[in-house]
């Protein structure tokens, strides 16, 4: 069972980030209900500002955070139509300066037609209709990985999850 104020105290003054698809929202989600759950008469705020949600403990000044951002790597439109880049990480200006990181990706690479967000795939200066997915995961992991490197903080925390965990044999 989460000791949700206990855990607040340690993170004063720090923030988290849930970064990725669906599963990071949900994490996201369930995290800032345990925590609220924990310490009912606490004042928060809860804001929306474009993709980025925050949910914020006001006395211990914790925030608990969540960007829309399922693929990790950049989607821009062009003339051309939505191209996924698998080496542009713009959106990782978000994550700057957050105390712990998680990510999350992998869920929704395999969609296709109407659920898949993008027309096209730019892999360094080609621009293809699709690849492999596997593939094109794979590079959007050096890219992630790069930008960690370039950007991490001996002080900070990045976890990582690729695939959501199997329930499937449960007792």
């Amino acid at each position: 069972m989460l000791e949700g104020k206990w855990f607040l105290e340690r993170l004063s003054g720090k923030s988290i980030m849930f970064v990725g698809d669906s599963l990071s929202l949900n994490q996201w989600q369930s995290l800032t209900c345990m925590l609220h759950r924990s310490v009912p008469d606490e004042t928060y705020t809860s804001t929306r500002t474009g993709g980025l949600s925050t949910f914020t403990f006001r006395s211990f000044n914790v925030k608990v955070m969540f960007p829309r951002n399922a693929f990790l790597v950049d989607i821009v439109r062009t003339t051309e139509g939505r191209v996924l880049e698998l080496d542009s990480i713009e959106s990782g200006k978000t994550w700057k300066g957050i105390d712990v990181l998680i990510f999350n990706s992998w869920h929704w690479w395999l969609h296709i037609g109407r659920k898949q967000p993008w027309d096209l795939i730019r892999d360094e200066n080609a621009i293809v209709e699709d690849m492999d997915r596997s593939v094109a995961y794979g590079k959007t992991l050096e890219t992630w990985a790069n930008w960690v490197d370039s950007n991490g903080h001996p002080a900070k925390t990045v976890f990582f999850l690729g695939i959501s965990p199997d329930h499937m044999k449960c007792p």
